[in-house]
């Protein structure tokens, strides 16, 4: 992280002092210290977290995917039988093969939201495995668990929303 955190587009060039910033600056001190308490408060909260998380485990996974993806594969199936059972009229096979393309795009849909469904449930199972094995709140700052479990902190006037990858938002009043 940089010392200073500001905004290009918010300054304003002057002929011989240069660039004026109106975006507001954290330093990187300030940062780490609400990851810190950020991290903290979800230790202290673990009790009703960690419930939680496993119950969003529970929910993402409910759907089986795999059924979709057969149920496509069939359809699939049976519209590449008919197209070759209508080789000799055009009109007919061009509708095929248009709907046989919309269905493995489908196919292809369903494949990239399963895979986003397993991210979301690694990084769930990352931050209940971190928070299990905290014994106590963090003292200092520590750049494995941030890269490990923070996404994105979110700077306004007053206060900072750290957010976790599991999807959890931690707000921290200035």
């Amino acid at each position: 992280m940089n010392q200073k955190r500001s905004c290009r587009k918010n300054c304003v060039l002057l002929p011989k002092d240069g660039p004026v910033c109106s975006a507001r600056t954290v330093h990187e001190e300030r940062l780490k210290e609400v990851v810190v308490e950020a991290i903290n408060a979800a230790f202290r909260e673990k009790e009703k977290i960690l419930p939680a998380l496993a119950e969003n485990i529970k929910s993402s996974l409910e759907e089986n995917t795999s059924d979709r993806i057969a149920a496509v594969d069939g359809q699939i199936k049976a519209l590449q039988h008919e197209l070759l059972t209508t080789v000799g009229i055009k009109s007919s096979g061009d509708e095929l093969g248009i709907e046989i393309r919309r269905l493995r795009e489908e196919k292809q849909a369903v494949q990239a939201e399963e895979a986003s469904r397993q991210d979301l449930k690694t990084r769930i199972d990352e931050l209940i495995a971190f928070l299990e094995d905290l014994t106590c709140e963090l003292t200092e700052y520590d750049e494995q668990f941030v890269r490990m479990l923070i996404d994105k902190i979110t700077v306004y006037d007053d206060h900072f929303i750290v957010e976790f990858k599991s999807g959890i938002e931690i707000q921290i009043d200035e």
